[in-house]
């Protein structure tokens, strides 16, 4: 049982790796059925949570969010959708521990990335490092807070050397529980959308 464990957990990081590479590759045709995939997988995901539909201007509003961030970032879009799904099911909310938004990022944490990352965020008008104005901006602005949480996840993917270990230290507690829920949600999402 551990063994089949094991492989099973080997197929789904290879899955996630390769979905991470596949940011790279895809073109305009691509990027709208990605567009399409992202809203309806969120539809769907919001309305399990809390049975109400997602709004249309905030399901393109995400999706367009993830997409520039995955540019940004080049992280796969579908990576950034699996770890929105699984903090908080995309719902905009505030987590027992002050985490903010759709990607659950403290303030002080994306006050360090922001500068960290200011340059990039200089290009989008986000450079403002006051914690109050960070704090609203997390939680009234879905596109600040996708690019803050992506650029998180790039700077965990460079101190710990690749995108596995970055996911696993995402929510902070560095083991592989989160990542196979990460995983498992990209590869979730490959089998009942196979075009993406």
């Amino acid at each position: 049982m551990v063994l089949i464990k094991k492989y099973l957990i080997i197929f789904l990081v290879l899955i996630t790796i390769i979905a991470h590479g596949e940011v790279k590759s895809y073109n305009l045709t691509n990027e709208t059925n990605v567009k399409l995939f992202l809203m309806d997988f969120m539809s769907r995901e919001y309305k399990l949570t809390t049975g109400k539909e997602l709004k249309s201007e905030r399901k393109v509003l995400l999706a367009e969010s993830i997409l520039i961030a995955s540019k940004e970032f080049n992280i796969s879009p579908l990576l950034i959708a699996s770890i929105i799904d699984i903090e908080t099911n995309f719902r905009n909310v505030i987590g027992k521990y002050g985490e903010i938004g759709y990607m659950q990022i403290r303030t002080e944490t994306a006050k360090y990335i922001i500068e960290m990352y200011i340059e990039t965020f200089r290009r989008y008008n986000y450079d403002n490092l006051d914690l109050n104005w960070i704090k609203s901006r997390l939680l009234y602005d879905p596109k600040y807070n996708i690019l803050v949480g992506t650029a998180y996840l790039d700077y965990l993917e460079e101190l710990h050397g690749d995108i596995t270990h970055a996911i696993s230290w995402y929510n902070g507690g560095g083991n592989s529980y989160y990542l196979e829920k990460v995983v498992f949600k990209i590869a979730q999402m490959t089998i009942e959308y196979p075009i993406i």
